[in-house]
């Protein structure tokens, strides 16, 4: 309502809204040993320092898909900042081959990058394209940290 009177506008369609068939896959990011922990919020918290490596896994749970799960190559990470990448994939990119249900991966910072905070996910290829949780990957100083203590 506006000046009393009624106002609308059109949004146009959604198109053909149909269901659509259960995921054969979920995805998730843990921590690989001491590399992260769950903050407050819930939210699986990783911290790297600028020049360095940190580890993480990615769990899959197989509803009924048998193939292997790819997450592709130099973008296997999403919304990672800028310098900071899914390292050591190898030819065929990050994966979880057949049969199994787990697979570490690298994380990068260039030692350049900035202090940061940014959340990133993982997401299957292919027809499923199935998202990890966030996970907060925060840039740090090494000098910043040890202040911190």
């Amino acid at each position: 309502m506006i000046n009393g009177k009624p106002v609308e506008k059109s949004l146009g369609s959604l198109g053909n809204v149909a269901a659509v068939e259960e995921p054969k896959v979920f995805v998730r990011i843990e921590p690989d040993g001491d590399s992260g922990k769950v903050a407050a919020d819930g939210t699986l918290e990783l911290v790297i320092h600028p020049g360095e490596t940190v580890t993480a896994k990615i769990i899959a749970d197989r509803l009924g898909l048998k193939d292997r799960i790819e997450f592709g190559k130099e973008d296997a990470g999403r919304n990672l900042p800028h310098g900071v990448y899914v390292d050591n994939i190898g030819l065929s990119g990050l994966m979880i081959p057949e049969g199994k249900s787990e697979q570490g991966f690298f994380i990068t910072a260039a030692p350049w990058v900035p202090e940061t905070v940014r959340e990133f996910h993982l997401r299957t290829e292919g027809k499923e394209k199935q998202a990890s949780q966030s996970v907060r990957l925060i840039v740090k100083e090494k000098d910043a940290l040890a202040g911190a203590k």
